[in-house]
């Protein structure tokens, strides 16, 4: 029994933490965008003033998606045929579960972000009405700026603002994250030499930027949020945290109901015919039912945490109160909380994805999460507990054997 539960608890926290995207933070600041005489769909260039924010460090990974997507769809969602035909790596790759993932279509994106949110316990970005009460996890929507949380602390699509700042680093005014010139040695896109032979390469195959941010040029592009409009940076609204046109724009049959995706990939030639479209400044854009092996994901979150268990709980009687994840339990003013299995505990944190609980009874705290529990981390103990609600007991993987607590 003691091998068994400590594969479980393994298991457990390897899903947690082994699949997870790093996420690096950008720093509030002002940055060029824009491009320098080459298309005029980048011009003017200007300054754009943003907040900071958390992107992910790599572009979503193929074993990343399906983690997320599997629980998705035991969870409420439903996601096009697209996702099940992505291309991971080549069968002699060392780690093709590490390739980018692909064929995602925005809709599919958005609904991801959202998944991947509420299976963290964080509070989802995207909503298909106006008042932000229905979360968006179902079919095919074009949801526009009024139905983003721009506040919730959970994934979304970065900006094309966002998106640009990021990929730029430090510098201003360069064709690329390093600098002026592409180099094969530094991204992957086509002919570059790479080993894969113009197809994606894992995350990680190249240096990062200087956010610490990986294949901002190259490998798979990246959908943004962006309804696409070639006169937007004419537009004022484009100068201060800017989130794209604030709802389709009529721009004429080609480029009306196109979204923005950033990037360029392993399929770009960076040459004059094709407007140079490696360069951090191109904006390249398609229908958002588009779905390409050229064509990923990459999210961004705000720099900001909700309260204790507040997008979780549900009151089922005065001051009693319902997670699906930990049970119920009755909310004192003072903070303490009785738990219908517990008793009385002291718990702190944020949301339901990272929680420290007092036992008074033992004099210890303990952490656990919406997307770990019944398994708790004691800190006295440093060592995994395994509640079983079903005996009233904790297993102690450390001691090898059942307890009260």
């Amino acid at each position: 029994m003691r091998h068994m539960l400590l594969g479980v608890v393994m298991c457990a926290v390897l899903t947690l933490t082994a699949f997870a995207q790093e996420m690096k933070l950008i720093p509030n600041g002002s940055f060029r965008i824009g491009g320098y005489g080459f298309l005029e769909d980048e011009a003017p260039s200007h300054f754009v003033s943003m907040p900071s924010y958390y992107m992910d460090e790599t572009e979503v990974t193929y074993e990343y998606w399906f983690e997320i997507a599997d629980w998705a769809i035991q969870n409420g969602y439903d996601f096009s045929d697209r996702p099940a035909k992505a291309k991971d790596g080549p069968y002699w790759a060392e780690t093709p579960e590490k390739h980018p993932m692909n064929m995602v279509m925005w809709y599919d994106a958005v609904k991801w972000c959202n998944a991947r949110s509420e299976k963290e316990g964080r509070k989802p970005c995207y909503y298909t009405d106006s008042e932000q009460t229905s979360v968006y996890r179902k079919g095919s929507v074009d949801i526009n700026n009024e139905n983003v949380d721009w506040t919730a602390s959970g994934y979304r699509l970065p900006t094309e603002a966002e998106w640009e700042r990021a990929a730029r680093g430090k510098l201003i005014g360069a064709n690329y994250p390093w600098g002026q010139a592409l180099s094969g040695s530094m991204a992957n896109y086509r002919n570059s030499g790479d080993k894969f032979d113009n197809a994606s390469t894992p995350v990680k195959s190249y240096l990062p930027n200087d956010y610490g941010l990986y294949d901002m040029t190259g490998n798979v592009s990246e959908w943004c949020w962006d309804w696409y409009d070639p006169n937007w940076y004419a537009n004022p609204a484009s100068w201060d945290n800017p989130r794209g046109p604030s709802k389709l724009p009529s721009t004429g049959n080609y480029t009306d109901g196109t979204r923005i995706y950033r990037g360029g990939s392993f399929s770009n030639e960076n040459n004059y015919e094709t407007g140079y479209n490696l360069r951090i400044a191109f904006r390249h854009q398609r229908l958002p039912t588009t779905a390409l092996r050229a064509v990923g994901v990459r999210c961004v979150r705000a720099v900001l945490d909700d309260e204790l268990w507040e997008t979780e709980k549900t009151a089922e009687y005065p001051n009693w109160k319902h997670l699906n994840w930990f049970g119920y339990y009755y909310e004192a003013d003072n903070g303490w909380v009785y738990h219908a299995d517990f008793g009385w505990i002291y718990p702190l944190g944020k949301g339901s994805y990272d929680n420290w609980i007092y036992f008074p009874k033992y004099d210890d705290w303990v952490w656990t999460c919406k997307e770990v529990f019944p398994y708790m981390w004691s800190n006295n103990d440093q060592a995994w507990y395994y509640y079983d609600a079903n005996r009233k007991l904790f297993y102690s993987f450390s001691r090898g054997y059942w307890i009260t607590k």
